[in-house]
């Protein structure tokens, strides 16, 4: 009796099994069919059409001159009368203050003085070297022709004047020699008197020099330069005290300059100062237009052109840079040393020409270029395309399409589920999505079920 009740549960233990196998057997398959999915490719796409190419390379650096000229002195006392006040025009050399001189003061003047007078002296001397040496070009060019007419004499005779005896070989090689070294002294002489102007021009901007430097200690300061009075923070009875430094290769001392004030000019110009690379300096050249944006003046955007490119570059660290100047356009916004530009220089443009994004393009294994044509919503045809020149998002095409037809730039699959009732579901719908790749250009929905 035992093994009979054993033997039932047992069999109800399995056939419990059995139905639970059949349940999940029969789920997952009411699961699985109810899933109905979709695959939808979506195109994003350009159309080919003309416009204008620009090519550009991107480059940063800093203001380096703003359109300010410092007033400074190098004078030593008390100011007495101030002429001009922050905003005034001043004309150049139109006289700003006068500084009484304290005893420093009065003798670095005379020291400045007296260096001017020794600098016009040096003018004075150089000139008088020229004269020295001109004179002294005639005597040699004469000396040359005297010594050719004892030449010739003594190839065509055969007794030597001044002995009455027949030349020796002695006396032939020396009139020889006096020729040549004739030559010799004229040709030295020559190259020092040509030599003489460049001198003479040392001479008077050393002198010029000596003056300023003689006008910087004198106590009378006038305006370096056209424009407008700005940052004069003196007053007549301020106390300017002029700060020296000793020359380490002939020991004496002298004046350091001190600003005082600057002048602004009218035109309101300045320049940038950037940093190319060995790859960009190539492509760079005096004349290009550029586009300037800065982080003072956020949202404006400035107009310049390249005013300088020095090709003979710096390196750092084994990486070589070349500076190029940039002229700013004109403009009213306050703007000063050293402010930090960022600056696109506009290497080419190109009106009229097909485009596309570069995103469009592929190289096959052939090493074709080629894209995607629409045909329609459904069919699309490979084209092999010819290539110009291409910027950091467009490139040129120079022949295998025509204006109006549309190319492929990029694509995303998308699946949808659609779920259908079971016994052992509830009906809903669930749609998830997976895309690929970035759209440009104008977008166009293609595929099945659109």
């Amino acid at each position: 009796m035992k093994n009979t009740l054993s033997n039932i549960r047992k069999l109800k233990w399995q056939v419990k099994v059995v139905i639970l196998m059949i349940l999940v057997a029969l789920g997952y398959y009411g699961y699985s069919v109810s899933q109905k999915s979709t695959t939808t490719t979506t195109y994003a796409t350009a159309t080919v059409a003309k416009d204008t190419f620009v090519s550009t390379i991107s480059v940063s650096g800093s203001i380096s001159s703003g359109n300010t000229t410092n007033i400074s002195t190098k004078a030593s006392g008390t100011v007495r009368a101030i002429y001009v006040a922050n905003g005034d025009t001043v004309k150049k050399g139109q006289k700003i203050m006068e500084i009484t001189l304290d005893s420093d003061g009065i003798e670095e003047r005379s020291s400045a003085y007296a260096n001017y007078l020794k600098a016009q002296e040096n003018v004075v001397g150089k000139i008088k070297e020229k004269n020295d040496l001109e004179i002294e070009v005639w005597k040699n060019k004469q000396a040359i022709l005297d010594a050719q007419d004892d030449q010739e004499y003594k190839n065509s005779h055969t007794t030597n004047p001044s002995t009455n005896q027949d030349y020796t070989d002695a006396e032939k090689n020396q009139i020889d020699l006096a020729v040549t070294q004739a030559k010799q002294e004229f040709d030295v002489t020559a190259e020092k008197f040509k030599n003489a102007d460049s001198a003479i021009n040392n001479a008077r901007v050393e002198a010029s020099s000596s003056f300023r430097d003689y006008q910087n200690v004198s106590g009378i300061i006038t305006a370096p330069a056209d424009g407008i009075i700005n940052n004069l923070t003196l007053t007549a009875g301020s106390t300017l005290t002029a700060s020296t430094t000793q020359s380490t290769s002939t020991g004496s001392t002298f004046a350091s300059s001190q600003t005082i004030g600057f002048i602004r000019s009218g035109s309101n110009t300045y320049l940038a100062k950037v940093s190319l690379t060995e790859a960009d300096v190539v492509k760079v050249k005096a004349g290009q237009r550029t586009t300037l944006t800065m982080d003072a003046h956020m949202g404006k955007t400035f107009t310049g052109k390249v005013l300088a490119v020095d090709v003979s570059g710096t390196s750092s660290s084994g990486v070589t840079s070349y500076p190029a100047t940039i002229a700013k356009d004109t403009t009213e916004l306050a703007i000063y040393p050293n402010m930090r530009v960022s600056a696109s220089i506009i290497l080419d443009t190109q009106t009229d020409v097909m485009m596309l994004p570069t995103t469009s393009i592929t190289n096959n294994s052939n090493g074709k270029n080629t894209v995607q044509i629409m045909k329609d919503d459904e069919t699309q045809e490979t084209r092999e395309v010819e290539l110009g020149e291409s910027n950091d998002t467009m490139t040129i095409i120079k022949s295998g399409l025509t204006v109006g037809e549309k190319v492929v730039t990029s694509s995303s699959i998308s699946k949808k589920n659609d779920n259908t009732t079971s016994a052992f579901s509830t009906s809903n719908r669930q749609t998830s999505t997976n895309r690929t790749g970035t759209s440009g250009g104008a977008v166009m929905m293609g595929g099945p079920g659109f």
